[in-house]
């Protein structure tokens, strides 16, 4: 892992239209590292997925800016836009919604290769495409296949094939595995963990699941209500949360063990309060920082 900055996020802000100037995302800063993996935490709503999403230019950045590999690429349009693109893919939650059911996956897989001409001729896309899907693990005769005849776990092996396919720098985990069985989750983290090794990825890893996520990822990021309330390495994160948000999410976190279960002491999260016009408001939440 490069000590070099691949992406850098300074105050990036999302308000959604009709939302009253209500902040999905709320000028929120990090940066990641070239072929790290960065975790973002946090409850259903707080803005993880609104977050990926602007890093990969499929939702408008209201203010702040997002460089990759030095450039701004806020504003790019046109032929500028579409070369980020094939260098900055995601993969979706959701592997039944994701693919499009009237295509075969062999053209599900080869559509970024198609987009950005990365095949001189047919053979050349064909001969791409059975390499990734022996890749991720799954077999030639699935090329001339549709979406609805694989499981939720093989469906999200050809969406990881799909992202994979324009030979990307940065890759958006989009909760990756919270819509499979947990017998196949562990399988698709293993098999994102390879494809980086390969080919030298960077991943933004998003998730709700604090214990995949320091499974998986160098530094963690831990979001609230918009906001980053705390970052650090996975491990001190984990082991040593700093900031109230951070225990709470922790000690929510299943325990294997049944009687250990049954004695641990769940730490409830109440946001600290202030006084504003004389009428009790919730406070901004502090942001701690881990040092590496």
């Amino acid at each position: 892992m490069s000590e070099k900055a691949l992406v850098t996020v300074r105050n990036l802000t999302h308000i959604y239209p009709g939302s009253s100037g209500k902040r999905a995302v709320d000028n929120i800063s990090f940066s990641i590292r070239e072929g790290e993996t960065f975790g973002l935490v946090g409850e259903s709503g707080c803005g993880k997925t609104t977050t990926g999403r602007m890093l990969v230019r499929l939702l408008d950045i209201s203010s702040g800016s997002v460089a990759f590999d030095g450039q701004d690429i806020t504003a790019l349009q046109g032929k500028e836009l579409l070369s980020y693109r094939r260098q900055a893919q995601i993969i979706f939650q959701d592997p039944y919604a994701s693919l499009d059911p009237r295509k075969k996956v062999k053209d599900i897989i080869a559509e970024g290769i198609d987009i950005h001409h990365l095949a001189s001729d047919r053979q050349e896309r064909d001969e791409q495409v059975s390499r990734l899907l022996a890749s991720v693990g799954l077999r030639p005769e699935h090329l001339t296949r549709y979406p609805h005849e694989f499981s939720g776990g093989q469906r999200q092996r050809i969406g990881i094939a799909r992202a994979l396919a324009t030979q990307p720098r940065f890759v958006v985990c989009d909760e990756p595995i919270s819509a499979l069985d947990v017998s196949i989750q562990a399988q698709v983290v293993n098999l994102l963990k390879a494809e980086q090794r390969l080919r030298n990825l960077t991943y933004l890893f998003i998730a709700h699941d604090l214990s995949m996520v320091k499974y998986i990822s160098d530094r963690i990021a831990v979001m609230y209500r918009g906001r980053i309330v705390e970052t650090g390495p996975a491990g001190r994160v984990y082991e040593n949360p700093l900031h109230p948000y951070t225990r709470s999410l922790i000690s929510a976190i299943p325990l294997p063990d049944p009687e250990g279960e049954r004695k641990r002491r769940r730490i409830p999260y109440v946001p600290a309060e202030k006084e504003e016009g004389g009428t009790l408001v919730e406070a901004e939440a502090e942001h701690y920082v881990w040092t590496s």
